[in-house]
């Protein structure tokens, strides 16, 4: 049995787990006799849970729910549980409340959190893990995805048998639960957040460090993603910047684990002649954040640094795999002019596509080489030449 074969049967063992945990959830939340209450009045401390597996773009997709969430109760107490130590201050949240491990650790976090005493703890997005950490927390009244793709609650919701369908925008995920609240006038933009003098000054440090050309504009390219059905070959980002380099500072950027590709890119590239400045692993995470306010423009493969640069207002030109770019770039983003897309999809169609619920494995993709580097570099001069995408 090869690699490949062993990863989809653990895949698929793991897959049975969360599916008959998740039954015994549901079956509790359906059977479980609900009251009706006056939110206003009982919703007085909420808690809102995203950590691990949950990843930081999904965390940034959740921010217009937070942003709904404080206008209909602004008199309500509300914290953010998460392991994802990425904002300072946000208007929205009274307190963030960072944890960290593995499953054990953090199931003693959130025991410990009970001394809280929550009036109720929302599960933002479907993962049985933040299911079994709501549980740990015990909350009065508990809401969300306790149990797959519905929208449960032990209490009476305003509006019943919420579904999110694998096939709409990612932030409706979480946004439906107000609309389960009986909210309608619903948030649609990330929210505003403000970083710490020194956050800003590092980042600022940084990009001044590198002594770029400043009479060309910079072009931040982020060549690492995790999934490799995601990844655009090093190949074509040396390529690329090949073809592009002589008109743009070019700055690559990523986290530690983005260390193998970006050196491989800047080797090739230097036995070209060709000197490409970095940023990657040198950066602490919120100044990762920040540092792309220096971007004139972001490349970047459908990421968590992809949403980034959307909290930060960066103009980013996306490469996306087998997920729909309508799903996950900003809602309306058409109207802020400034991200635009590629994807695998349009150049080679797709059997299948990702569900939300497992990797996407396919070994035709093997990378997203199908999108061209000409269409890339087009987009690119495209956007300079007339300060826009639209």
């Amino acid at each position: 049995m090869d690699k490949y074969a062993i990863k989809q049967m653990l895949n698929y063992i793991k897959y049975i787990i969360v599916k008959f945990t998740e039954l015994l959830f549901y079956i509790k939340y359906t059977i479980t006799p609900k009251k009706n209450i006056e939110y206003a009045k009982s919703f007085k401390k909420i808690a809102l849970i995203c950590v691990k597996p949950m990843g930081l773009g999904d965390l940034i997709m959740d921010t217009p729910f937070i942003k709904t969430l404080r206008k209909h109760f602004p008199n309500a107490e509300i914290h953010l549980i998460t392991d994802k130590d990425i904002f300072d201050n946000v208007h929205e949240l009274d307190k963030i409340i960072v944890v960290n491990g593995g499953i054990f650790s953090l199931m003693k976090e959130f025991y410990k959190l009970r001394k809280e005493n929550y009036d109720l703890g929302i599960i933002m997005n479907r993962c049985i893990n933040q299911t079994i950490y709501l549980e740990l927390l015990n909350p009065k009244y508990k809401l969300g995805y306790l149990a797959g793709w519905k929208i449960l609650a032990n209490f009476r919701l305003k509006k019943d048998n919420l579904r999110f369908t694998k096939n709409e925008h990612f932030w409706n995920m979480s946004l439906k639960i107000a609309k389960s609240l009986g909210i309608n006038d619903l948030e649609e933009k990330l929210i505003d957040i403000d970083y710490s003098e020194d956050v800003k000054r590092n980042a600022k440090k940084a990009f001044d460090d590198l002594k770029l050309d400043s009479d060309k504009k910079t072009v931040i390219i982020n060549p690492f993603v995790l999934w490799k059905s995601r990844k655009w070959d090093d190949d074509n980002y040396i390529e690329l910047i090949e073809k592009i380099h002589g008109d743009f500072n070019i700055v690559l950027y990523g986290g530690p684990d983005s260390l193998k590709s970006v050196e491989y890119i800047q080797k090739k590239l230097n036995e070209k002649g060709i000197y490409i400045k970095s940023v990657a692993g040198k950066l602490k995470l919120k100044e990762a954040f920040y540092f792309l306010k220096f971007a004139d423009l972001f490349i970047t493969s459908d990421s968590g640094p992809m949403h980034f640069a959307f909290l930060m207002g960066a103009p980013t030109l996306a490469l996306f795999g087998p997920v729909n770019p309508l799903y996950r770039l900003p809602k309306n983003f058409k109207k802020y002019k400034i991200y635009d897309y590629l994807w695998y999809h349009d150049f080679k169609p797709l059997k299948k596509f990702y569900n939300y619920e497992y990797e996407y494995i396919n070994k035709e993709i093997n990378g997203l080489k199908a999108i061209p580097v000409e269409e890339v570099k087009n987009k690119i001069y495209g956007f300079f030449e007339k300060g826009e995408f639209y």
